[in-house]
């Protein structure tokens, strides 16, 4: 079941690299890959087999053990959280994948620290302040999804277009602060400065090549993948792939209409708008649902 699961998401992320530059090509009037089979259908696979080709380098000073490790880390705490999911019926599903996420950090500061490189670590420190602070927030938005449906057991399933008018008003401010904060999760634009080309050359994993920069690759989109299904089960009502594909299309959109943040920008984002504003929503949702 586990190889089930993790063969489609490895064919999935490859697909979605590809419709994610197809997308963007439209967004920017110019051509997506076009060249490699019909339309650019070969090219995901042409892209991996040149990172498999390439030569793994391992820097002087670096600290082998966790350097080789990091990857790993993130590659099996990705495909944890696809298995509880999909083939686990846990009473604390989600509670565990709570947990999951936030043992993800841990890959990504090996990963920058392993290094010896300066210019790592400042993005791994960036990326675990960014991945702390927005679990926060994700944390509070559950548990008023929570309240609504009174189950606190494994992955409660709440649709709005089925809930009740006042509750509507709270819940519905509550799913675009889980978009939000997805987004931020993920590390996707406007919330990917760990790993702005211009300022850390690659972020955490500037030191990374051939295999070891795939895998950091694959976890980075089978995550982004997973917050478009958990968007799906919390305020949608059900797990659809139509809807998870229209989800990562839209993820897509604000990568090619939004700029960029500073550092200081989407901290103060986080802890002085979203969190405060996440906490009164769960003090509304729980004074009117008890």
């Amino acid at each position: 079941n586990i190889i089930m699961t993790v063969l489609p998401l490895l064919v999935s992320v490859a697909f979605l690299t590809l419709s994610e530059r197809a997308v963007m090509g439209s967004l920017q009037r110019r051509m997506g890959p076009a060249v490699s089979g019909a339309f650019g259908i070969l090219q995901p696979f042409w892209d991996g087999f040149k990172l498999a080709v390439k030569e793994p380098i391992l820097p002087a000073n670096a600290a082998a053990g966790i350097f080789y490790a990091a990857p790993l880390i993130c590659i099996c705490i990705c495909v944890a959280s696809w298995c509880t999911l999909l083939l686990t019926d846990l009473s604390i599903g989600g509670l565990f994948l709570l947990l999951l996420s936030s043992l993800a950090v841990y890959g990504v500061l090996l990963a920058g620290y392993s290094c010896n490189s300066k210019y790592a670590f400042l993005g791994c420190l960036r990326s675990v302040s960014l991945m702390i602070s927005y679990e926060l927030v994700i944390s509070v938005v559950i548990l008023c999804v929570i309240l609504e449906t009174r189950d606190g057991n494994g992955f409660p399933c709440l649709n709005l277009t089925e809930t009740a008018s006042q509750t509507k008003i709270i819940l519905i401010p509550a799913g675009l602060l889980f978009y939000i904060c997805s987004l931020a999760e993920s590390k996707r634009v406007p919330f990917d400065l760990p790993e702005a080309e211009a300022e850390l050359v690659a972020g955490y994993n500037v030191e990374y090549s051939s295999l070891g920069f795939a895998v950091f690759f694959v976890a980075e989109y089978g995550n982004t993948l997973l917050m478009a299904a958990l968007i799906n089960i919390y305020f949608l009502g059900k797990l659809n792939s139509a809807l998870i594909a229209a989800i990562f299309v839209s993820f897509i959109w604000v990568r090619g209409t939004l700029p960029r943040y500073r550092y200081d920008m989407f901290m103060q984002i986080g802890w002085k708008s979203l969190l405060p504003v996440a906490l009164a929503l769960y003090l509304a949702q729980a004074s009117l649902g008890y």
